[in-house]
């Protein structure tokens, strides 16, 4: 039922069980983008291949900036004005974000089309991107449209809405591509017409789930012409828009002073070093995203107390967890590279030693980060990040063009970058919500980590060896250390994880 958006639940609901949904999807969504990379990989030339994902990239890059940050704010917004019963302003801006984003769908798209010649030729240097972009340009305003819809399930903590119509899409279209691989029919153009039909089954997916549940709450109500509100979600939005992009910005001010200062060879390993560290990302990032619309329910609801305790916790488990990555990264970061990269990149495996052990700053920061967008501290935010911006782009022309570190002073550089964001964020946090930490767990847990990790660094030695013939192999060995680690790590902490349960479980609506 419409009024069941946001029913009141206990903490425990929405952490244990909307978390483990999270990564019940991640599990079921995950492999099959990488199994559909293979087939295509050992299919299509390597030329094929590489303008396939450029355009991809491409048009991707380009929705990020489509939105103009819109959808972010609706994130925000949603739950605030349900909340508050201002169902009016609730109709309004879903309305609103979507009439801005269609003429700016159509626009670019067109852009685009009319453009496809000279980006065929000048950027991507082959006439065969010419129909893929043409082509891309329905993909460019579906998946748009599929973003909106994603940031309603998103601002509603719908779980299971935003993650089955993305699993529809992911596996309709290996089902698509492994038929058209056995059938022999499998080129650049049929895989990007497939591509076309995942999103569409997709999209069907999500307007039915989306009419299902959220009709009712738009067919009541009326459209207000209220200048505040359009202005207040406009003002949000481009303060979300200044806050990605220097993120965005961060990471090419690294890449390219890596490329400029340095040469190609140490720019490829840098670049692989960033896959490296983005399988933290990949692990951490869609439980994050569940995080936001929880802080900012609690701060609508004034619910102080129960905000505090789901701070203290986030400090609490994910210190530990960005402390097991680090440890087990730095016992077998070259072992990893090599298996993922091969043999001759196993020194992006080394430099990813040097930095894991300062992830946890990374992670804190980003607990910080969601805190503060739901206190509505978005200028403070970006202040934060151009400080450290800043910083970064001095400590890396010091380090890497004055000191010649090299790929050290990048990583170096980065770690900075870490630190700073976590100082100043957690400063702004504290002001307004004191942060206790519990270091007896920490050491506790540390302890255990670092012990973990030097018998995994000497089974690895003993087991994994760095021959790419071997890379089967490898990964089976590094599957088995891993499982064990994680096992370990559980047995260790179970009574935390019980206890951790039974807090949050007593902390009813």
């Amino acid at each position: 039922m419409d009024w069941e958006l946001l029913a009141d639940q206990p903490l425990s609901e929405k952490l244990i069980k909307k978390g483990s949904l999270t990564y019940l999807f991640i599990f079921l969504i995950a492999p099959v983008g990488y199994f559909i990379r293979v087939i295509v990989s050992n299919t299509l030339s390597v030329e094929d291949v590489w303008l396939f994902y450029s355009i991809f990239g491409f048009v991707t890059l380009i929705s990020m900036y489509n939105d103009l940050w819109l959808t972010e704010a609706l994130q925000y917004f949603l739950p605030k004005y349900w909340i508050e019963k201002k169902y009016d302003n609730y109709k309004t801006i879903i309305y609103l974000t979507l009439f801005v984003q269609v003429i700016s769908w159509i626009l670019i798209a067109g852009l685009i089309w009319r453009g496809a010649d000279w980006l065929a030729i000048n950027h991507f240097h082959s006439i065969l991107a010419k129909n893929i972009l043409r082509l891309f340009c329905f993909y460019f305003i579906g998946i748009n449209f599929l973003q909106v819809l994603s940031s309603i399930y998103m601002a509603f903590q719908d779980v299971v809405a935003n993650n089955i119509s993305e699993l529809s899409k992911m596996w309709s279209t290996l089902v698509f591509t492994i038929v058209f691989r056995l059938t022999g029919a499998l080129t650049i153009n049929s895989f990007s017409l497939w591509r076309m039909t995942g999103l569409g089954i997709w999209l069907i997916a999500s307007i039915i789930i989306f009419v299902m549940k959220y009709k009712k709450t738009l067919q009541r109500w009326s459209l207000t012409r209220n200048k505040s509100l359009l202005k207040t979600q406009f003002h949000y939005a481009f303060w979300v828009f200044l806050w990605a992009n220097i993120g965005i910005l961060f990471n090419q001010v690294d890449q390219q002073m890596v490329v400029n200062f340095l040469w190609t060879k140490q720019a490829w390993y840098y670049a692989n070093f960033w896959w490296i560290m983005a399988i933290f990302g990949m692990i951490v990032w869609p439980i994050f995203w569940l995080f936001f619309p929880i802080v900012n329910e609690l701060i609508i609801k004034n619910e102080t107390k129960k905000l505090m305790l789901f701070q203290n916790y986030l400090y609490k488990y994910f210190s530990i967890f960005a402390l097991a990555v680090w440890w087990f990264f730095i016992a077998l970061g070259p072992q990893i590279a090599s298996i993922m990269f091969g043999v001759k990149f196993a020194y992006s495996g080394t430099l990813s030693v040097y930095v894991w052990p300062f992830l946890v700053f990374n992670a804190l920061s980003l607990i910080n980060y969601f805190i503060l967008a739901g206190l509505w501290k978005i200028k403070e935010r970006v202040r934060v990040l151009w400080i450290a911006l800043l910083i970064n782009i001095l400590s890396n022309v010091l380090l890497v063009y004055v000191l010649w570190y090299w790929l050290t002073g990048a990583v170096i550089s980065l770690i900075i970058w870490w630190i700073v964001l976590r100082r100043l964020s957690f400063r702004l946090v504290n002001n307004h919500l004191k942060i206790t930490f519990d270091w007896m767990f920490f050491v506790k847990n540390t302890s255990i980590i670092a012990i973990l990790s030097l018998i995994a660094y000497m089974a690895g030695n003993r087991v994994i060896v760095f021959e790419n013939f071997m890379r089967y192999q490898n990964i089976a060995y590094l599957a088995i250390i891993l499982l064990l680690y994680c096992c370990i790590m559980i047995a260790f902490n179970f009574g935390s994880i019980k206890l951790l349960m039974h807090e949050i479980k007593l902390t009813k609506r």
